[in-house]
């Protein structure tokens, strides 16, 4: 019992750990300082060091620089990076200072060893993986929240792990496995409340200044032909798709809040999904003819608002532009919407299929002048000659970008063996893959 309990404590503190640095040392001279526990100064002597006042003070400046730095999308990976060797050399001083001196302590001081500095790695691991996850899903925008979540979860942990080690135990085991089968199960992000998000402005002006900001530094992002883009809907928004953060790119680049019809599948993880539902995206089941999916995208163009479609119904990994999916633009025409063509370059290399981080690659963004939908209805117009007319656009701002052909005929298979939308299936077409 000498040993059990502090290598019990010493596991759930190095967990503790591997989320922060200096938070969990912090906390503990907090409580060693502040809010004495009757039992642990004599169980735990060696942690008295950690209540003095200038120790206090760093770790206090630590953890403030740690707290504001991890709630910063990518400078949270930076931190990610550089901390883990600090983790492991507070986990060490924890564990020498845990484990009390007796005849066998160089042999539970080893133990200890092997299970703490496994343990803060692997939560250090998993930390930084789920990171990458929420990162390549939301664009960092969740990062924040994530961080935040984390911070409580470390201070309590680290209070239990204290006074109530074997309870901490079991709520860390419970709640590692609570979270890992829920942030990365395929599961939630379409049911109960993950499923009733509501779109929410301030939240997509977050992301879209962050995107800007990201895509401009990390890819060098040019923007031509932002004179096109009006300044009130109703509008559509046409593009080329080739990478999963496409909607992204687009809101990134036009003043009007972009709504952005996503295939259902992309909501599935409770991550992408609230994340994707708050930034203005909505599903759409491409199997049918969703008549929710169209309900919401009528919504969106009689408020004025700019409604964001991919028309060739899935990704095309060689960058290229597949016919555009009769019946598509249906919706523009029906509602006699303009459509403001776009052509997205370097998208294809930026986010290849299963990538988990997106690459530095270069990205070139053209919009075309309006087409007047009203207009060329009234000159007798066709749909089929409309969509005709809107793929000739977007393929030719693709050809003034690359400098050459980007017209893709080939009977190219639906990406990741995906069935495509299926054709005159109206707005489920055009959904981003």
């Amino acid at each position: 019992m000498d040993y059990l309990l502090p290598i019990l404590t010493g596991i759930c503190l190095s967990a503790c750990t591997g989320f922060r640095a200096f938070l969990p040392p912090f906390l503990i001279g907090l409580v060693q300082r502040f809010l004495p526990v009757p039992w642990m100064a004599p169980m735990f002597p060696g942690l008295s060091f950690l209540a003095q006042t200038p120790v206090l003070v760093a770790l206090g400046v630590a953890t403030a620089v740690e707290f504001a730095g991890d709630k910063i999308p990518w400078v949270d990976h930076l931190l990610d990076l550089l901390s883990l060797p600090v983790k492991a050399a507070f986990t060490a001083v924890l564990t020498f200072r845990l484990i009390p001196a007796g005849e066998y302590a160089w042999f539970f001081l080893v133990v200890a060893l092997v299970l703490n500095e496994g343990t803060t790695v692997t939560a250090h691991t998993g930390k930084a993986g789920l990171r990458a996850a929420s990162t390549a899903t939301t664009g960092g925008a969740a990062n924040p929240v994530i961080g935040l979540l984390e911070d409580i979860a470390v201070a309590i942990g680290t209070v239990l792990a204290l006074v109530l080690p074997v309870l901490a135990l079991v709520l860390l085991g419970w709640l590692l496995y609570r979270s890992v089968r829920f942030l990365f199960g395929k599961r939630g992000g379409n049911e109960g409340r993950i499923a009733q998000t509501k779109p929410s402005l301030w939240f997509y002006r977050l992301a879209r200044h962050l995107s800007w900001v990201w895509f401009k530094i990390y890819n060098r992002m040019s923007v031509t032909g932002q004179e096109h883009c009006p300044r009130q809907g109703p509008l559509v928004i046409v593009a080329n798709h080739a990478s999963a953060l496409d909607g992204f790119v687009l809101g990134a680049c036009v003043s009007l809040p972009v709504f952005i019809m996503v295939k259902r599948e992309a909501f599935d993880n409770p991550i992408s999904g609230w994340f994707l539902r708050k930034a203005l995206a909505f599903p759409v089941d491409r199997s049918k003819a969703d008549a929710a999916a169209v309900k919401t995208s009528i919504k969106v163009l009689q408020e004025g608002n700019a409604l964001g479609l991919f028309p060739e119904g899935t990704r095309n990994p060689r960058g290229r532009v597949r016919p555009f999916k009769p019946g598509a633009i249906r919706l523009a025409i029906r509602h006699k919407a303009p459509i403001l063509p776009a052509f997205i370059d370097g998208n294809h290399l930026m986010n290849p299929p299963h990538t988990v981080l997106p690459r530095p690659a270069r990205l070139q963004v053209a919009f075309g002048p309006l087409i007047d939908v009203a207009a060329l209805l009234a000159e007798g117009k066709t749909e089929e000659q409309i969509s005709d007319l809107l793929y000739q656009e977007v393929t030719s701002l693709g050809h003034r970008l690359r400098g050459e052909d980007v017209r893709d005929f080939s009977d190219h298979p639906a990406e990741n063996g995906e069935a495509a939308a299926t054709a005159g299936a109206g707005p489920s077409s055009s959904a981003a893959g």
